[in-house]
């Protein structure tokens, strides 16, 4: 199953408790999964995506090229009700030499003793089953290398041709000659060049170093066995390989686990991609001899079942001979009846299953009732389940299928797959948020949308009521039980006013509610501001609406986007809430921090801080500069045939029309940095604003290499607040600063699809890029090109905002 090599390969190129849920665990302990002992949980996929590097150049940095799940995910997934997870590992990075290897004294100097696990990799394994056992749950070591060992050619005199010291001591050793890396493989033909004692040395080392660790759940020996060697061959084949190889590889490492430790299970895949529907003919010899054995299997919900395509009605046309029995398209039982395969088989040869990958795609509503169902069925058969994908690298934020926290409304958005996991295993916990337009010029209906992210045991009611002369089409809401449910209300406004939106728990005790909302219809926001300005909050807030414009305001950072609280003076700032009017159901514009800083092995990034000024109590986030990571929001790009049309997507891209506005100050006369990035991340082109030496700058790249940089004239001092602007629109570039139109353009760029916003720093091609040093205040963003005189009412709002008035 491939989806990882359908993500990856683009990456080789380069505290407070759970806030107040719904409704609480009822039953939870009595009922469902966990009550029966069957584990739950997702994969903590990050720390085996450095591979298609390795060995090459650079591209093995953490938090860059792999990344070490944080503490604060895993003590999130248990909070949630989930009891282990999965940790994918790569064994080139914990052993990067095997044991047997003949290297001389400059070759073990960089890349290691023969045998010898690294030291930093095995910490970072280490630190996640310390994560673990605090938390009272349990994670299995996974071996994801698919049978397979990435490695160095060895020279008879045991140099390697070309080999590199990197410059940073975190990175590990390469060659400078692609010739000199060789892709070992198992194979029961003499000569083979990944041996059952290579295999065996490995899992020996691990079962003694972490069998006794409380965090530790299990032995994943091998992901996805595939594409073997045909018999009496050593290299990979695409047909004809021979099944046996496995199953003998598999066996030794058991017999050899099962000395050192006869209490862990031990999850055994198998051939074709540890194929739910291969599980019982493709594996000679299966079940194999040994205690404690769990065969895990894996599937997908698309056509080919590899986790790699995501629009359901490409999917549902292919007619795939995977996608059901007789060559069906796929609907609501593909899942179930794939699934069934591996559990006959089970019942038939006693042994335990666990389905350790399985994803549910997010951008339409036809998937969730087909995860639903098999997970359904995995559970009433005693089957493990472990969803793909978790984790914090940066690809998988909002990676088609995935269960990654986000952030919304102040509180933790959990992601959908959660949701219909705990709804099968009856863990009952949600959190209510809503969204809809806020713009309704000439009494234009809007439609609002009330949704539960996560399980509700039991249906909630609210109310609605309004401050205004509009009209509500009910004033009643039903949330209905089960994995995020929602409920919509239309709201006509009245002509020229700004109508205010409440809910409350409609004959229940009190809970959470989604915050209040305003809707504005008013004629003209200009002049509502007033030639004052009194009204300037309201006027700047309806333009905002207008333009679907989101608004990040520092003052309302929090430490984290999972178990945080608002950040005091000092601390980090990890989640900062869309409070403008960009997001909808679905698509939050959450602008986060999800690097891991858990310990300084994981390398010396800094991270924003808040800082909360004496008098005034204005709030800013601080950046550092060069080595400081800012806030990302990641969303996807649609691509034909994969995910064509993705609710998670940026409110524009580079040739459309676009405005940034800013609130800043800078802390020394050459600060630079970028304020605000939108780009993609595996490509170049980009819409910046920011400083050069304490100039103002705005800047943009197409795809073509076309770049257009427009410069203040004079530097910004520092202590100084400034509101800076970007618009762009074809033939129509401009940068503003303080309301003054300072430099201009007329190009047009070249069509590139943006993939994330990012604010105190830049990540395109793969890489991050010019950090901001200075303070931050606010970031509004939107699609369109205002009117000098709106840019005007929103630049006051914020120099307002900055002054400590705070408008809204």
């Amino acid at each position: 199953m491939q989806r990882r090599e359908f993500s990856q390969a683009a990456a080789a190129m380069a505290v407070l408790g759970y806030q107040g849920a719904v409704a609480q665990a009822q039953g939870a302990a009595t009922s469902g999964a966990r009550a029966r002992g069957i584990a739950m949980g997702t994969n903590l996929s990050g720390m085996e995506w450095a591979k298609p590097g390795l060995r090459r150049g650079l591209s093995s940095e953490p938090n860059i090229h792999y990344t070490v799940p944080r503490k604060a995910d895993v003590a999130y997934l248990a909070d949630c009700g989930f009891t282990k997870n999965r940790l994918p590992i790569q064994w080139e990075l914990l052993q990067p030499m095997l044991h047997d290897t003949v290297a001389n004294d400059t070759a073990k100097s960089l890349i290691g003793q023969p045998g010898d696990f690294h030291t930093g990799y095995a910490g970072y394994i280490t630190g996640v089953l310390d994560a673990h056992a605090a938390a009272g749950i349990r994670c299995i070591i996974d071996l994801h290398n698919y049978c397979r060992y990435q490695d160095f050619r060895y020279q008879p005199d045991g140099s390697v041709i070309g080999l590199t010291r990197p410059p940073i001591r975190m990175l590990r050793p390469y060659t400078r000659d692609a010739s000199q890396i060789q892709e070992r493989i198992f194979s029961l033909a003499e000569g083979a060049t990944l041996t059952q004692a290579h295999f065996v040395d490995f899992w020996k080392r691990a079962a003694t170093l972490w069998k006794s660790h409380p965090g530790f759940g299990g032995y994943g020996l091998m992901n996805e066995p595939h594409e073997m060697p045909k018999p009496g061959t050593l290299t990979g084949a695409k047909s004809g390989e021979d099944l046996a190889i496995w199953p003998a590889y598999a066996q030794a490492a058991i017999r050899a686990i099962r000395i050192i430790d006869d209490t862990h299970p031990i999850y055994v895949g198998g051939n074709e991609w540890s194929s739910a529907m291969a599980m019982g003919s493709k594996n000679p010899g299966f079940p194999l001899a040994g205690s404690g054995l769990i065969y895990e299997v894996h599937l997908y919900l698309d056509a080919y079942s590899n986790g790699a395509h995501f629009d359901y009605d490409t999917e549902a046309a292919k007619h795939s001979p995977r996608a059901a029995f007789g060559g069906k398209a796929i609907h609501d039982e593909t899942g179930y009846d794939r699934l069934r395969l591996a559990t006959e088989w089970a019942k038939d040869k006693k042994v335990k299953l666990a389905l350790t990958e399985i994803g549910m795609p997010i951008d339409d509503a036809r998937w969730p009732p087909m995860f639903r169902r098999t997970v359904d069925h995995a559970l009433q058969n005693g089957c493990e389940v472990y969803s793909w994908m978790g984790g914090n690298h940066w690809p998988i934020r909002n990676f088609p299928i995935n269960h990654v926290p986000g952030w919304h409304q102040d509180k933790t958005l959990e992601p959908l797959v959660s949701g219909v996991m705990k709804a099968s295993a009856s863990l009952d916990k949600a959190m209510l948020f809503d969204d809809g337009p806020a713009h309704a010029p000439a009494g234009l209906p809007v439609t609002i949308t009330v949704y539960a992210r996560g399980n509700l045991a039991r249906p909630v009611s609210l109310a609605v009521a309004v401050k205004g002369t509009g009209k509500l089409s009910k004033s009643k809401l039903l949330i209905p039980a089960g994995p995020n449910g929602q409920d919509s209300f239309v709201y006509t406004a009245a002509p020229n006013e700004v109508a205010s939106l409440r809910y409350s728990r409609d004959g229940q005790p009190a809970g959470q509610v989604p915050p209040p909302r305003q809707v504005f219809s008013l004629s003209d926001p200009l002049a509502h501001a007033g030639a004052s300005l009194g009204n300037l909050g309201e006027a700047a807030l309806a333009l905002m609406a207008k333009y679907q414009a989101s608004k990040w305001d520092m003052a309302d950072g929090y430490t984290d986007y999972v178990l945080g609280a608002p950040a005091l003076d000092g601390q980090p700032v990890r989640a900062v809430a869309d409070s403008g009017y960009g997001s909808a159901p679905g698509n939050a514009m959450e602008m986060l921090n999800f690097f891991n800083t858990d310990s300084r092995a994981m390398g010396s990034i800094t991270l924003p801080v808040m800082r909360i000024s004496k008098g005034r109590g204005q709030k800013s986030s601080e950046h550092g500069g060069a080595g400081c990571f800012g806030l990302w929001c990641k969303k996807s790009v649609p691509q034909a045939g994969v995910q064509a049309n993705p609710v998670n997507r940026m409110p524009y891209n580079l040739e459309d029309a676009h405005f940034v506005i800013a609130a800043v100050s800078l802390t020394t006369p050459d600060s630079s940095g970028l304020v605000f990035q939108a780009s993609k991340a595996e490509e170049a082109h980009a819409s910046e604003l920011g400083f050069v030496n304490g100039q103002p700058t705005a800047r943009w790249l197409d795809a073509k290499g076309r770049k257009v940089e427009l410069t203040g004239t004079d530097p910004l001092a520092p202590g100084k607040p400034a509101v800076l602007t970007l618009t762009s629109a074809p033939r129509e570039q401009a940068l503003r600063v303080d309301s003054e139109k300072v430099a201009g353009a007329s190009a047009t760029f070249a069509p590139g699809a943006f993939g994330q916003m990012l604010i105190g720093w830049g990540f395109v091609s793969y890489y991050p890029r010019d950090g901001f040093s200075g303070n931050i205040h606010a970031v509004i963003t939107g699609k369109g090109l205002p009117s000098t005189a709106e840019l005007k009412v929103m630049e006051a709002y914020l120099a307002r905002l900055m002054a400590g008035n705070r408008l809204s």
